[in-house]
């Protein structure tokens, strides 16, 4: 079996990312190694990989399982709200598995 074909993802600094990105009734997916958003019209969005330090997501947003591997490999922070952002239901980790390396326990 052969290496991965990319070279591995290097975090963009957080002051060089957009802040928040606030995603309504759409989902959520990755394609060609980025995010991408496709709403209730069939319209795609891509979202530069790693260029959003957090991405909130508001009812009716459906996250795939690549998207939220996506974003704890480029540390993007992944927060369910409400409404407007009303309430705050559940949230990531920031940094994703990056926050605590198994290299350093025990």
């Amino acid at each position: 079996m052969t290496g991965p074909i990319l070279p591995p993802l290097k975090p963009i600094p957080i002051k060089d990312r957009l802040s928040v990105l606030f995603l309504q009734k759409g989902n959520l997916d990755v394609l060609d190694g980025a995010f991408v958003v496709v709403d209730k019209n069939g319209v795609r969005t891509h979202i530069p990989v790693g260029g959003v330090a957090c991405l909130m997501l508001e009812p009716g947003t459906r996250v795939s399982h690549a998207a939220v591997v996506l974003a704890s490999r480029v540390g993007c922070l992944l927060v369910w709200i409400g409404e407007a952002g009303v309430r705050l239901y559940a949230s990531g980790q920031p940094g994703g598995a990056r926050a605590c390396s198994p290299h350093t326990w025990g």
